[in-house]
């Protein structure tokens, strides 16, 4: 199997209420942008392919390997930046860089991804101290801890200041060249500044 990102028959409903139908979905490398306007069902699918939350239905491929048969190995080819950005309130930055080096068994962390977004002077502080704008850039700085086979990234360019926003876009384009990313985003323009490649939420099955 060559997608790094599959998906097959997906089914989700909260309270009885179908937010996504028969969602099916093969992707490799490249830049790809999920687009919907807020409401749905974008977070709610990216949840579903990182493994935060379980489908009704269907069934989810990291890198080949099955989220739902063979979790373990799946999960450790991915990175998912929700778009919650207080996930880690008593840590440090460096405290959060260190895990996710620790857990994705990484050689280093990249300070020069660090200086890009700015983030030097805030590492020693806690993560709840932060401004929402640095939290988020904390939060996307970490998924670069490590080489992932997809990353998958919710709103991620809510928040951020200009020059973080102009960096963030060369990021991408330059990891997924090598990775399998899929953001969601209602924001047409950021989709088409990237050159990324849109997929319509409403084409896959969602109700």
């Amino acid at each position: 199997m060559s997608d790094r990102l599959r998906c097959s028959d997906l089914h989700v409903a909260f309270a009885g209420r179908p937010v996504l139908a028969s969602i099916n979905l093969s992707l490799d490398v490249g830049l790809h942008g999920l687009w919907g306007a807020n409401g749905t069902g974008k977070s709610t699918l990216l949840r579903v392919l990182s493994g935060a939350t379980t489908p009704d239905r269907g069934e989810v491929w990291i890198g080949g390997k099955s989220l739902a048969r063979d979790s373990v190995a799946a999960r450790s080819r991915l990175v998912y930046v929700p778009d919650d950005a207080m996930l880690y309130p008593f840590m440090t930055g460096w405290d959060l860089m260190e895990l996710c080096a620790w857990a994705r068994k990484a050689s280093g962390i990249p300070e020069a991804i660090l200086k890009g977004f700015g983030l030097m002077p805030h590492l020693d502080k806690r993560y709840d101290a932060l401004s929402l704008g640095t939290r988020r850039k904390m939060l996307i700085a970490s998924a670069f801890v490590g080489k992932a086979d997809v990353l998958l990234m919710d709103e991620p360019a809510n928040g951020l200041d200009a020059a973080s926003r102009a960096y963030f876009m060369d990021l991408l384009a330059d990891t997924a060249r090598s990775t399998c990313v899929l953001l969601s985003t209602h924001d047409s323009e950021f989709l088409s500044a990237l050159n990324a490649t849109v997929i319509h939420l409403e084409t896959l099955g969602a109700p």
